[in-house]
């Protein structure tokens, strides 16, 4: 076999080839993962998400969070309470979307909207908290 420089060409080419293939394999592996199964549809919507947090603005220091060994409890001020209509929380999960979790929030007899979370896997969530109260929507988000 004579070694010329057709044949290292052609031998690199080969090589190349080989290594895109392996290449595309690889990237067909990982799956993609989207913030949410319907993100455009959200995206649509966000507005009423900017809204929400401009309207949170007056009562931002009185809506509180505090986390305690098995669970979450959320304080808010008293004209918030006083008209509310509903309260919810997502706990998005930074990193695996099969560990996020919704709660539509009633208020315990001390007042506190309480959420357990000794099934939570301990890992980072960001907790958003959607409130409706008048004829307002309330939002503000908490790192967990």
């Amino acid at each position: 076999m004579k070694i010329h420089a057709g044949n290292i060409i052609l031998v690199g080419f080969g090589f190349m080839l080989v290594f895109m293939t392996w290449l595309v394999f690889k990237c067909t592996q990982n799956p993609s993962i989207m913030v949410a199964t319907n993100y455009y549809e959200q995206e649509m919507k966000y507005q009423n998400t900017i809204d929400a947090k401009e309207n949170t603005k007056l009562y931002y220091d009185g809506i509180t969070m505090q986390k305690e060994a098995s669970s979450i409890k959320f304080k808010l001020p008293e004209e918030l309470g006083s008209n509310l209509q509903s309260m919810s929380m997502v706990a998005y999960n930074k990193s695996n979307d099969k560990l996020d979790r919704k709660y539509d929030l009633v208020m315990n007899e001390q007042g506190d909207y309480v959420v357990n979370t000794s099934d939570w896997v301990s890992s980072s969530y960001k907790l958003k908290l959607s409130i409706q109260s008048g004829n307002k929507e309330y939002y503000k988000e908490f790192n967990y």
